[in-house]
């Protein structure tokens, strides 16, 4: 007992210590409510600051009403501009396939428009049916319509307009013979580069142009070229020698290019046991040859040779060795020399993930085999499912 009041004991001046630390503790609390006896309440003036509000949002307002009037114009002006008459054509029966450069400006046709036109069946664009012709994005739904009924599609009768652009139309064609023109003289009749360069080479192995009909034996002159150019084309016959012998084209036999060996190849002017050789190293890779223009993917054979032997070359019931799509593996695809890498291992993932190829033609889904190569065509023969 002792020991607890030993414990609250305190000194007289811990005693008056305490006495002041409660009286600072007591004045501290009821500061605040004291303050506000001494202070007077402070009135604000609101005045001026709600004018600068109503001056701000009368300005927004005044904004806001002359962006719906120009909104209101612009609407007004754009749906005028749509709605507007279109341009008025002068129709007349044509074949979009056929038709000219004149008979589209006569039917009023923008030039815009016709140059998408010549542009697409330059390209190897057709149209295989009316509405087909709606395809030119320059083509406007107003001008289709127009259109539409006077539009009519031959059948079997492709052919493309030679025109370059719709600017440069073959010129008016002149006499010539094809074995003695000259480059000038070609290019002059509105020949490509291509075709001149082909033309040439040909005469200069020796090949020579005995009657109009051997001019189309140019692979790379267009048909509608060559019908052109037909009524102009003047062979001059050969000037007999000293010895009053004419000239005599050295003859050939004819050759399955499936069955033929080197020597068969040989026969050929310009083409040696090199060339030979690649020729019968290129169809043991592919698994046959499909068609006698493959022998002119030949590397850096030239055009030509292939030309000259052409008319000799036969691809009679070919025996295909095909490649099987569901069992190959990605080296035993990419050894073919129409696939890459990426087309094997393409086909080998699909396989894995989605399950064996149904069809040859589902490779056309395939994004690797669309890359501008026609790689999907020239491949087909040779694949299988089975």
């Amino acid at each position: 007992m002792n020991k607890f009041k030993d414990f609250f004991y305190y000194t007289r001046a811990e005693r008056d210590a305490v006495l002041i630390l409660l009286l600072v503790i007591l004045i501290l609390f009821i500061f605040p409510f004291l303050i506000s006896f001494f202070k007077s309440e402070q009135v604000v003036d609101y005045t001026e600051w709600n004018q600068d509000v109503l001056a701000f949002e009368k300005g927004i307002s005044h904004f806001t009403s002359e962006k719906k009037a120009y909104n209101h114009f612009q609407n007004k002006d754009l749906k005028k501009n749509i709605t507007s008459q279109p341009t008025k054509l002068y129709p007349f029966i044509f074949d979009p396939n056929k038709a000219t450069v004149e008979d589209f400006k006569n039917m009023r046709v923008p030039a815009k428009t016709i140059k998408s036109i010549i542009n697409y069946r330059l390209k190897g664009g057709w149209f295989y049916s009316k509405e087909s012709f709606q395809k030119i994005y320059t083509l406007s739904n107003d001008h289709f319509r127009q259109l539409l009924p006077y539009i009519k599609i031959e059948e079997h009768s492709k052919s493309i307009l030679p025109e370059k652009n719709i600017d440069n139309p073959l010129p008016t064609p002149f006499d010539f013979d094809p074995n003695t023109a000259s480059e000038e003289i070609l290019k002059k009749l509105g020949l490509t580069d291509k075709t001149t360069r082909s033309i040439l080479n040909y005469r200069l192995k020796g090949g020579r142009f005995r009657k109009k009909e051997d001019f189309k034996k140019i692979y790379t002159l267009h048909d509608s070229v060559y019908q052109h150019l037909y009524s102009s084309i003047h062979i001059v016959e050969l000037v007999q020698d000293k010895y009053n012998k004419s000239y005599k084209q050295k003859s050939y036999y004819k050759i399955d290019i499936n069955l033929a060996s080197s020597s068969d190849f040989q026969q050929f002017k310009g083409i040696g046991p090199s060339y030979a050789n690649r020729i019968l190293k290129m169809k043991d890779a592919l698994g046959g040859f499909v068609s006698i223009d493959q022998i002119a993917e030949l590397y850096k054979l030239p055009d030509s040779t292939f030309l000259l032997m052409r008319p000799f070359l036969l691809c009679e019931n070919p025996e295909i060795r095909k490649i099987n799509i569901n069992k190959a593996t990605v080296e035993e695809l990419k050894a073919h020399p129409y696939l890459r890498w990426f087309h094997a291992k393409a086909i080998v993932k699909y396989r894995e993930t989605e399950g064996l190829w149904e069809s040859v033609d589902l490779l056309q889904i395939l994004i690797e085999f669309d890359d501008g190569k026609n790689t999907f065509t020239k491949v087909l023969p040779y694949l299988t499912i089975k």
